[in-house]
């Protein structure tokens, strides 16, 4: 999970890809954040309890304008929120802003958005109310309570929609995690191959993307590389592994596909696609399963 972590990082540290996904995200697509108009900003901030502590969001950056900073995003990954993560993010914002207070310069907005990654939908307390309400904090005492929100996207849940607003390679990645294919990118260009590469493989467990990465970049400098050629080294890997296995008979077409989900973690859909037809034919889709005439050597 840490290794998870950390290449979600590295993709999103990259100025073109933060940006694209507060703009995908909270602007609704308008290009409102460019990397020519924001620059890093602290991850670290600190806290007592009563010994001083620091702690460190995912990523972050400012929007600078010519008069100075206008405001400061902060982007927290999560495999799965938990039920306090309201707390996490207030503390997050607040160490943000006791970092103005004693400065001369103008306040400016700090704003944080969370980036679920699971599979698995859960429904938790998405305000400071609700989670003191939760816990049995009096309705006298909510009343009084500063009514703050944070803001939940789930990856692998986005309508077709907003995924068509991502224009960064974070758009690859959501939607191979909403269709299972990078087909409707076939002619965008991949501008963090290495990083992309990485990150697909933490979410999947699938070793196939770092492998066809290496060996794109042998062939040709990064910059010129677009997702066709990339899905074309997918899909031949895929194919020789299909005849090896003799794709001619049903039963090596399922071991194929059960070897696959339990290749990349997903043993419950390997369960269900033994007893339910209709799964195994939408895996054998997503998963872009082959059919060859296999013939046996004499």
């Amino acid at each position: 999970m840490a290794e998870k972590d950390v290449t979600e990082k590295i993709l999103m540290s990259y100025a073109d890809v933060f940006a694209d996904c507060i703009n995908a995200l909270a602007y609704g697509g308008r290009q409102r954040l460019r990397p020519e108009n924001t620059k890093p900003a602290p991850t670290e901030s600190f806290y007592r309890t009563p010994k001083p502590h620091n702690q460190f969001c995912d990523a972050s950056r400012y929007l600078v304008g010519p008069c100075g900073i206008i405001a400061q995003y902060i982007i927290e990954n999560e495999t799965q929120p938990r039920e306090r993560q309201i707390l996490r993010n207030i503390s997050y914002q607040g160490g943000a802003y006791r970092q103005q207070l004693e400065s001369s310069a103008p306040v400016y907005a700090v704003i944080g958005i969370v980036l679920a990654w699971t599979g698995k939908a859960s429904r938790i307390p998405q305000s400071l109310p609700a989670l003191l309400a939760q816990n049995g904090v009096p309705p006298e005492e909510l009343r009084l309570v500063d009514d703050i929100h944070m803001t939940i996207y789930r990856m692998n849940s986005l309508s077709p929609e907003i995924r068509k607003r991502f224009v960064s390679d974070m758009g690859f990645v959501v939607d191979y995690l909403n269709e299972g294919s990078f087909d409707g990118r076939r002619g965008q260009r991949i501008v963090h191959l290495e990083a992309l590469c990485d990150m697909m493989e933490a979410i999947t467990g699938d070793g196939r993307f770092r492998e066809q990465a290496e060996k794109l970049l042998e062939k040709q400098p990064q910059e010129d590389i677009i997702m066709c050629e990339y899905i074309d080294l997918l899909e031949a890997r895929g194919e020789a592994r299909g005849k090896a296995l003799g794709e001619a008979s049903g039963e090596a077409k399922l071991t194929l596909l059960l070897e696959t989900l339990y290749d990349q973690g997903r043993d419950d859909e390997a369960k269900l696609a033994v007893r339910d037809m209709d799964v195994r034919a939408e895996l054998y889709r997503e998963l872009r399963i082959p059919n060859y005439t296999y013939e046996a050597q004499t």
